[in-house]
């Protein structure tokens, strides 16, 4: 009678057994996993973005997969290979160009994975909802600022990113229709600087060769303007020519607060980050359709006064 009480323990115990490892087996394959190619971290902007992505992921039990792309559209066409072989849920993607990455999102989609971008984005009808700066509108923006401070007219350089990126293109045609609504700004170059600062120097140093005097100076990323701030020092020419920057991280705090600059564009990055993750997490988990296209909030920071929020999108633009 003992023994056969015996057995029958070691059977339920069994059982237990089998149905607990069994649960632990649902809840690992319930696990989201989400890629993430995103751009390197260069610089505030994209630190942010990135902390707010992983943080929000974090918070919902999201397991993120994230590799920096390098801007090399062949590293993150083999990058994408390989998050694909990692049984995804969802693909997040800032596109180091916006054509080249056209056949990874296909074959993702293929797959059954939807896809998202942010930052960057692509030039494909399958993504589901591109997040970021509507920088068209930024560019618009920042030249009009630019404008005002300078009475009205005057020369203007525009140092821009990676030429054939979407968010760079779209800056340079919002600059491009600002100039072209008020001849009386004359943009003397857009110089492609590739988010270093050593070639935003020598852009400048070459610009101001060729036009000593120029009048203002805007830069799409603070990750360049310090060469910018270099190049006009050494020419004596802090006092005449103004710059405008994106971003708002302690670099240019500063130089806001010693006169380097006469403003900084603060770009949301953070939670941009944080709403995207959302917007992905909501759709593979409820189904909820995202809207196209999600716009982060930009403010401009001056030395005086509180900041302010640009008014966008100009028209009825979109990417």
């Amino acid at each position: 009678m003992k023994s056969i009480l015996t057995k029958s323990l070691v059977v339920i115990f069994l059982l237990i057994a089998i149905l607990v490892s069994g649960c632990a087996g649902s809840a690992e394959d319930d696990q989201i996993v989400i890629g993430f190619s995103g751009a390197d971290l260069l610089d505030d902007f994209q630190i942010q973005l990135h902390k707010g992505i992983s943080d929000r992921a974090e918070e919902l039990g999201v397991t993120l997969v994230h590799i920096e792309n390098g801007n090399d559209p062949v590293k993150q066409a083999s990058d994408i290979e390989d998050l694909l072989a990692q049984d995804l849920d969802a693909l997040l993607i800032t596109a180091a160009n916006p054509d080249a990455i056209g056949p990874s999102i296909d074959k993702a989609t293929e797959m059954g994975i939807p896809v998202f971008t942010i930052d960057s984005a692509a030039n494909s009808e399958k993504v589901m909802n591109h997040t970021g700066n509507d920088l068209y509108c930024i560019g618009y923006r920042e030249m009009e600022y630019l404008a005002e401070q300078m009475g009205g007219a005057g020369k203007v350089l525009h140092v821009n990113g990676v030429p054939g990126m979407a968010i760079v293109t779209w800056n340079t045609d919002g600059v491009e229709e600002y100039v072209t609504e008020y001849p009386d700004i004359e943009l003397v170059q857009t110089a492609y600087a590739n988010w270093d600062p050593a070639q935003a120097l020598a852009a400048t140093e070459d610009i101001l060769i060729a036009h000593p005097d120029l009048a203002g100076v805007y830069v799409i990323s603070e990750v360049m303007t310090q060469g910018v701030i270099q190049a006009l020092a050494a020419q004596g020419l802090s006092d005449q020519v103004k710059v405008i920057s994106g971003g708002y991280a302690p670099e240019s705090q500063e130089w806001l607060a010693n006169g380097e600059i006469i403003a900084a564009f603060e770009w949301s990055s953070y939670a941009g980050g944080q709403a995207q993750m959302q917007r992905i997490y909501d759709y593979v988990v409820d189904g909820t359709e995202p809207p196209g296209f999600s716009a982060l909030v930009v403010y401009v920071h001056t030395p005086d006064g509180e900041p302010f929020e640009i008014d966008c999108p100009i028209g009825d633009w979109s990417p």
